[in-house]
């Protein structure tokens, strides 16, 4: 039997594997986050000072480390979902819009131009200290990621707006049929079909 196809997604190569990055970095992050907010609520008094001030910078550097390695597989093609989340959006009935996303959209671009902007400055970096000791290179990374903290901390929240997007376009558009698969061979005699 047919199977529907989602209106929209075959504009974008790869759609699907890409808003599939997107979730799962979403997933990461709210991992991250959650683990932070416990272990910071645990470890700072009721001002929010920390108990330990080196072993919470350490935990904090964990935390940006594992939000910035969860959105690098989504990094190169994250203005690809963003274009095409606004061609979904011209598609989406304005009863079924919601009033944030074209806002949401705004700052994720923003967001990823800070990204892009800080691993350049990282690069150009290492590339003037190419003999540089494992530990500054550590040191520069451990940098870079709590520079880009906000900007990926804007993708963890506004990024599931990429995928409200794409949910909304493919029900505004319905489903669609997709090519009639051939048939299937004639059945011959003496031959059974497994099921």
């Amino acid at each position: 039997m047919p199977q529907p196809v989602p209106s929209g997604s075959a504009a974008v190569p790869g759609h699907q594997e890409i808003a599939g990055r997107l979730a799962s970095f979403l997933r990461t992050a709210d991992t991250a986050l959650d683990t932070w907010d416990l272990y910071s609520d645990e470890h700072t008094d009721l001002d929010g000072w920390p108990f330990d001030p080196e072993a919470y910078d350490g935990r904090k550097a964990e935390r940006d480390r594992a939000v910035w390695t969860a959105f690098s597989p989504l990094r190169e093609e994250a203005s690809v979902l963003l274009d095409a989340a606004e061609a979904h959006l011209g598609r989406v009935p304005v009863s079924s819009v919601q009033q944030r996303w074209a806002w949401q959209l705004g700052q994720l671009r923003d967001a990823l131009d800070r990204i892009e902007a800080t691993r350049t400055e990282y690069r150009k970096l290492l590339t003037a200290h190419p003999h540089a000791s494992a530990e500054a290179r550590h040191a520069a990374v451990d940098a870079r990621n709590a520079e880009a903290w906000n900007a990926l901390y804007s993708w963890s929240v506004h990024g599931r707006a990429v995928l409200e997007i794409h949910t909304a376009s493919v029900r505004a558009a319905g489903p669609r049929v997709a090519a009639t698969p051939p048939p299937a061979p004639p059945a011959t005699a003496g031959h059974t079909t497994r099921r």
